[in-house]
């Protein structure tokens, strides 16, 4: 049975598409994630669910109600549809249990014993028990998100939509908020997900939409789309997706700041501990020396790190331009920078470009 029926949605922000004539059916029980690039619609068509932003065109049913219609009634509807935000939304001057038990008595109407005892239920659900008189800010990221959860599930509704759930997260953090969605969707309650991470996205969706072209352009099951992408924007988004990708100039060299990017990176991934050692081996063994050690001018370097969804073998690929040099050799590198490189790295090689030199590292 389809909780949500949407039929021919259109929405423009000054006269510019954001949403084209976008169908989707999600049944009861789905877990249905939203992938896409910046600006593709995804929290526009999320939040044109629940009538946060009100399309141009276009039917919006929830459970057989045209939520569109200028007569619906809007507060129930969103009682049945929960919201989870990216910033949690806690009210800052509440402790966790009061965050939890507001609606169900302001909006809801329930007694504060009933809700009260609710409430300690679903934060023994949420791995939160015990943390009731615990203010927001005392809370980590993962823990607020999993409270702001308990709150919307206080008030029971048939549908929950996460809007970047894991996207203020630490990646350390990403995985409690995980573990919780997942419980929900297998308890068979229907959640609406919009993630920029690929992981999560993959280990929780029963579908996967994939949205460009201010539509939906391709959808299935995770495998489908993840392994056998069908369409060229498709493949193209999910390769980038699984590539850090930045620039180093010489003036404003920070090694440290680099080493903390491709770290976190790198733990969106299943990864090896020897390849965190291996972040901080590249940067003090090769680009520290290259850029700081030699006689040879090197102005700037693109570095790429490659990550597979599928296995902890990934790839990092640093391109220098404008050196005649072989980066891993004189005047830059000596054997012992080489040796340290080759004991956390499964090979490292170099090649000469039409521009300079690629470094490859196997990890």
């Amino acid at each position: 049975m389809s909780v949500i029926k949407i039929r021919n949605l259109t929405k423009r922000f000054e006269d510019a598409p954001v949403l084209t004539n976008v169908n989707l059916e999600i049944e009861k029980g789905e877990a249905v994630v939203i992938i896409g690039g910046s600006g593709g619609g995804k929290s526009t068509l999320l939040r044109c669910m629940n009538r946060l932003v009100i399309p141009d065109e276009g039917e919006i049913y929830i459970d057989g109600e045209n939520i569109l219609d200028k007569n619906a009634d809007i507060d129930a509807i969103r009682r049945k549809m929960g919201m989870v935000y990216q910033h949690f939304n806690l009210f800052s001057h509440l402790n966790v249990l009061d965050n939890i038990i507001l609606a169900p008595i302001k909006v809801a109407g329930m007694e504060k014993e009933a809700a009260v005892a609710e409430a300690r239920q679903l934060l023994e659900k949420v791995g939160m028990s015990g943390r009731e008189k615990a203010m927001p800010e005392s809370l980590s990221g993962g823990q607020r998100q999993r409270v702001a959860i308990a709150r919307t599930l206080a008030m029971h509704p048939s549908v929950i939509l996460f809007d970047e759930p894991t996207s203020s997260l630490d990646p350390t953090m990403v995985d409690e908020v995980e573990s919780v969605i997942k419980h929900l969707v297998s308890e068979g309650l229907t959640c609406v997900i919009v993630t920029h991470e690929m992981r999560f996205a993959r280990r929780v969706a029963s579908r996967i939409i994939f949205m460009a072209e201010n539509r939906i352009y391709e959808e299935g099951t995770p495998e489908q789309v993840f392994d056998h992408p069908r369409r060229p924007l498709t493949q193209r988004f999910l390769f980038r997706s699984r590539m850090f990708e930045t620039e180093i100039k010489s003036e404003s060299l920070d090694l440290y700041a680099l080493a903390s990017a491709l770290r976190a990176f790198l733990n969106n991934y299943e990864s090896e501990t020897r390849q965190e050692k291996l972040i901080l081996a590249v940067c003090d063994e090769l680009l520290y020396p290259v850029f700081r050690g030699g006689e040879a001018e090197v102005s700037s370097c693109s570095v790429r790190l490659l990550c597979s969804e599928t296995s902890t073998r990934h790839t990092m690929l640093i391109s220098f331009r404008g050196i005649d040099s072989d980066p891993l050799g004189e005047p830059f590198l000596d054997e012992l920078n080489l040796r340290l490189l080759n004991n956390y790295a499964d090979y490292v090689f170099s090649r000469k470009t039409e521009t300079g030199w690629e470094v490859c590292i196997q990890m």
